[in-house]
């Protein structure tokens, strides 16, 4: 980013920080309302056009944050707030013509963030995205299987260890974890039958040599996945203020401890927050 472009953002970061100071505290006392539920141990509060940027997938390089809207890609110092790069026309034309309008889950690896890209309701064109991690350019993309993969394309994320990447048949009811290669064209290597179907998995990342799975179901949970027998158990809830949807999860290391960063918006989708979890 040259440098007229980084303090003309600084300049309007300013100005709509004062401009939105009330939705702040709008937005913070609605997330009051369920406080005494929640399990978050910290939370950072985005509200405005920064939500907006800020609405569907979240991932990391292990220093700084990457987000995903409908149609952008943005990088963010660890606080999810300094802006390091943005690409505000993810979508290049030659996706657009599929009807790609939708930028899902993010994943991280290699110097590279794969990204689960969807004609969203249509379903025809599920797409695996790969962008630059410096520059947020798509650098390339996979159509894959539309009779294998049903309902789009949420969410992917892909095991440092290995290189294979995830993702499942369905959208809303998963039957079966579907994984590919990326070393070799996303060739299919297998699938894995889920012993459940966690229900709208909206972002998942790999810690160790489990999935962590974040999704949008009644409670917002977080599970864990076997990514070799399909088993699943709850992590937890979050159990955020109704109205709120619940979308991604990453990892990020805090005080020498592994931290769970999730992200979700509000009630009244005019702010986003990224929470801190403790491991359990």
């Amino acid at each position: 980013m040259s440098a007229f472009a980084l303090t003309l953002n600084k300049i309007l970061s300013v100005i709509f920080a004062v401009i939105l100071i009330p939705f702040s505290v709008l937005t913070h006392g609605i997330d009051l309302l369920s406080e005494s539920k929640r399990t978050d141990a910290e939370k950072t509060n985005i509200v405005g056009i920064g939500a907006y940027f800020r609405s569907q997938g979240i991932t990391t390089d292990g220093e700084t944050l990457y987000f995903s809207s409908k149609t952008t890609l943005i990088r963010t110092e660890s606080d999810a707030k300094t802006l390091v790069n943005a690409n505000y026309f993810a979508i290049p034309d030659e996706l657009k013509e599929l009807g790609i309008k939708h930028i899902g889950g993010l994943s991280f690896y290699n110097g590279k963030i794969y990204a689960g890209l969807e004609d969203s309701k249509v379903w025809d064109y599920p797409i695996v995205g790969v962008f630059d991690a410096e520059t947020l350019e798509l650098t390339d993309y996979y159509i894959m299987d539309d009779e294998v993969i049903t309902r789009g394309l949420p969410w992917v994320c892909v095991d440092g260890e290995t290189g294979y990447l995830y993702c499942t048949d369905h959208s809303k009811n998963p039957t079966k974890l579907l994984v590919y290669d990326t070393a070799n064209e996303m060739k299919f290597v297998k699938e894995v039958k889920l012993e459940s179907s966690p229900y709208a998995i909206q972002g998942a990342e790999f810690y160790g040599s489990f999935i962590y799975a974040a999704t949008n179901d009644d409670t917002q949970a977080i599970y864990k996945i076997n990514p070799e027998s399909g088993a699943i158990e709850k992590v937890l809830d979050r159990n955020l203020t109704s109205g709120s949807e619940g979308e991604g999860m990453t990892f990020m290391t805090k005080n020498g401890k592994p931290v769970i960063t999730a992200m979700d918006m509000g009630p009244l989708f005019i702010n986003a927050f990224v929470r801190e979890y403790d491991m359990q």
